[in-house]
């Protein structure tokens, strides 16, 4: 049930309640009349519908635990009206509204306590036996009307609960999701991840065809692990991911595919750009405390035809000649229809 709807029920409940509310107030002649409804599992009284010159403040949707109740007080005395509030509960809710004059006549339902019928005065007034019947015959009027009030409740709380675990499993999908496609060491997409967005930008329909694909790996990663060992290597790996992302926008995404194997993809970036990033990302590499020690190679594919597979394979045909013309180069390729 939407909120909308919900909110709808509840205000056609209280058109219902309204009438019998003012009734009390005539066969009673007190000030305010109002109708509660009890929530046993959260111990809490609701205020569900009140009539009244306002003399009294007692609220339409306010909430008090019902260890706190005017209502609980009488049962527990075994009264249902007190005309001396202020003498009898000083530090009661109902003498610190003002109360003076209180009754309460419990909504059954099934033979369980759902609300109450309540009135209030400041004034004290006697209420009689006659008067206790009518009020009585209200109640059973009221019951009906209080029990869809609590079916309704009840159903947006378990809609609520049910939102609330299904927001926690959602939550936990993609937390699981996040940590299977990135790699553990760099932050990165791993391949797994870079094949699920590469698989988005193929598929995508839009105006703009410019991307671009940067290959990576580093020159003599083997003999790097080799003379400074493999956490020399794992502290490279994580340095040049951190400088993949200081280098990328939003919509970019930078993936370790495995070992020093690295891709980024630049959509809407035309040749020169696409250049001028590559250049920015070895310089920073070469600038950090692992760059005196070995480079890094780029490769780099442009088109103006959209993602394509043709593309990855042309960045990697590009890493391949940027090796072999004596690494730490840059070779830039244009795929064309």
């Amino acid at each position: 049930m939407s909120n909308a709807r919900f909110d709808s029920r509840i205000k056609d409940l209280k058109q219902a309640l309204l009438p019998l509310m003012q009734l009390v107030c005539k066969i009673t002649g007190l000030e305010t009349a109002f109708v509660t409804y009890i929530d046993p599992i959260l111990a809490r009284q609701q205020v569900a519908v009140v009539v009244g010159d306002g003399e009294i403040g007692v609220v339409e949707g306010s909430e008090i635990d019902w260890q706190d109740s005017m209502c609980r007080l009488l049962f527990n005395d075994e009264h249902w009206q007190d005309n001396e509030i202020k003498q009898h509960y000083p530090l009661s809710a109902g003498a610190a509204l003002g109360m003076n004059t209180f009754f309460a006549v419990p909504v059954q339902h099934q033979e369980k306590i759902i609300g109450t019928v309540c009135g209030a005065s400041t004034r004290d007034q006697h209420l009689t036996s006659a008067q206790h019947e009518q009020l009585q015959l209200i109640a059973e009027a009221v019951s009906w009307t209080l029990a869809q009030w609590q079916r309704l409740v009840k159903l947006q709380q378990r809609l609520q609960f049910t939102r609330q675990r299904l927001q926690l499993a959602y939550q936990d999908r993609d937390s699981l999701k996040a940590l299977a496609e990135r790699d553990p060491l760099t932050g990165l997409l791993n391949r797994r991840g870079f094949a699920d967005f590469w698989q988005r930008c193929t598929e995508v329909d839009t105006d703009q065809k410019q991307i671009a694909v940067i290959a990576l790996d580093f020159d003599n990663f083997k003999q790097l692990n080799d003379n400074f060992g493999h956490q020399a290597g794992d502290e490279a790996l994580q340095a040049l991911g951190a400088i993949l992302q200081q280098h990328t926008r939003d919509y970019d995404f930078a993936a370790r595919l495995g070992g020093d194997e690295f891709l980024l993809v630049l959509p809407g970036c035309q040749r020169l750009e696409a250049q001028d990033v590559a250049s920015r990302i070895q310089q920073s590499y070469q600038a950090s405390p692992f760059g005196d020690k070995h480079g890094i190679s780029i490769g780099i594919a442009v088109t103006g035809q959209g993602a394509n597979d043709d593309l990855l394979l042309l960045a990697d045909k590009a890493l391949y000649q940027a090796k072999n013309s004596g690494r730490g180069n840059i070779v830039c390729r244009t795929l064309r229809a």
